[in-house]
């Protein structure tokens, strides 16, 4: 079949946005928080089902990846090859169907998981973080295949569990798809094109002290004190790096490889000097940068601030890597699949926007591989993990007509 025109696919696109946006509701209202997915993955599969696309349920568990895992047996990434797996060059579109925890209930204007539908927008856990990105994607495709085009590439789309905690599902996943020619991962962007992320590493410091009596801290070793100390090291460090780098998509914030300390612990006792203290935190990856390189830059950086104090020279700070790190990647702007984007984006909104990414994402699994690979989606990432998270309707079908429209441009070759 010839491909359709823009008009087609804008068209073809707002005919199924009540469908859409009914079904994100619906799946809003599935709390599938990392481990417990399987509550909102046969919604899913009954979705494709329905659609006629070949379905392959992988389970975690016969993977070889779940130790560690939650619920390995329950739990199960659907990977879906549209129209059909026809051997062609592959892109990938990725989603994530897990969410996190919804936290203090007292703190939303609704119950968390509604998917009520109010004021223009789709509100609950996971609106946009990340299950209004799947639906836009998954509509996308469906509205071409209404128009009956005919794409010249296969395109596997993977729902993938634990991307709030460890990143399995995309690492399984790549077992079903392992040489993907270009991925497209449907996190929230604000509707902007996202051809480069930093990564990062997260970390813990732990620094021993002695105890002692608060009326005479004197005769002790204060480990908050101490741990003060490494932080404002590691702090310094952070900014030399970001000062270092620059990049015109990031030029809109501070920093594109943040440093920030999320946990902060000492003692046990307000009346007793803390003898011990810890921290827990993440700093950033520039694009490319090995995580190896990273942590012998930290670790080295740890070693001189003990090397100037005479209880951390005896007694240094110990530093935990809490995860294997996500890195960095940059994808050209005139890449096939940016271009692609860039074009849609112009003939659904008359504009093209491009940004770069600072947080972490399955993004980085493909990215780093050198897999050509770009994030794009609907809503506003900051409202991810906060109470009332929600996003526009309109933000929605607006990125479903983007990645139509991306689809019927892309030159997707071997990978």
């Amino acid at each position: 079949m010839p491909r359709p025109t823009d008009a087609q696919v804008l068209a073809r696109v707002d005919a199924v946005a009540e469908d859409m946006l009914s079904f994100l509701a619906a799946t809003v209202r599935e709390p599938s928080e990392s481990g417990w997915e399987d509550r909102v993955t046969g919604r899913y599969a009954d979705w494709f089902a329905a659609r006629g696309w070949p379905l392959v349920r992988q389970p975690l568990e016969p993977t070889g990846l779940a130790a560690g895992e939650p619920r390995p047996a329950d739990r199960e990434n659907l990977i879906v090859w549209y129209p059909r797996r026809r051997g062609l060059p592959c892109l990938v579109l990725n989603g994530h169907v897990d969410v996190v925890p919804a936290g203090d209930e007292q703190a939303w204007s609704r119950p968390p998981h509604s998917g009520a539908r109010a004021g223009g927008k789709v509100h609950g856990r996971g609106s946009v973080d990340m299950k209004g990105g799947i639906a836009a994607g998954l509509y996308a495709l469906a509205a071409l295949e209404d128009l009956r085009a005919d794409l010249p590439f296969d395109v596997a789309v993977q729902l993938v569990v634990a991307e709030e905690t460890t990143g399995v599902g995309t690492r399984a996943a790549a077992l079903e798809v392992p040489d993907p020619a270009a991925a497209l991962v449907l996190e929230p962007t604000g509707g902007a094109i996202v051809p480069i992320s930093t990564g990062l590493l997260f970390f813990t410091v732990d620094v021993t002290g002695v105890a002692a009596h608060t009326s005479a801290p004197w005769r002790g070793v204060d480990a908050f004190d101490k741990l003060i100390r490494v932080r404002e090291a590691l702090a310094e460090l952070a900014r030399k790096r970001g000062a270092a780098y620059r990049h015109p998509l990031f030029a809109d914030v501070p920093t594109a490889i943040p440093f920030a300390i999320g946990t902060a612990r000492a003692g046990s006792w307000r009346a007793a000097v803390p003898d011990h203290a810890t921290m827990s935190g993440r700093i950033g990856l520039v694009p490319g940068e090995a995580p190896a390189e990273l942590r012998q830059e930290v670790e080295r950086v740890l070693a001189e601030v003990a090397a100037t104090d005479d209880w951390l020279r005896d007694h240094p700070p110990a530093v935990r890597w809490d995860h294997e790190g996500l890195p960095g990647w940059e994808t050209p702007t005139d890449h096939e699949l940016v271009a692609a984007l860039r074009s849609a984006q112009r003939a659904a909104t008359g504009e093209e926007t491009l940004t770069g990414f600072t947080a972490g994402s399955d993004a980085a699994f493909f990215g780093a591989r050198g897999v050509p690979t770009a994030i794009f989606g609907p809503g506003d990432v900051t409202l991810a993990h906060a109470p009332d998270e929600c996003v526009a309707e309109a933000d929605v079908v607006r990125a479903a007509k983007v990645l139509a429209l991306a689809l019927t441009r892309m030159v997707v070759r071997g990978g």
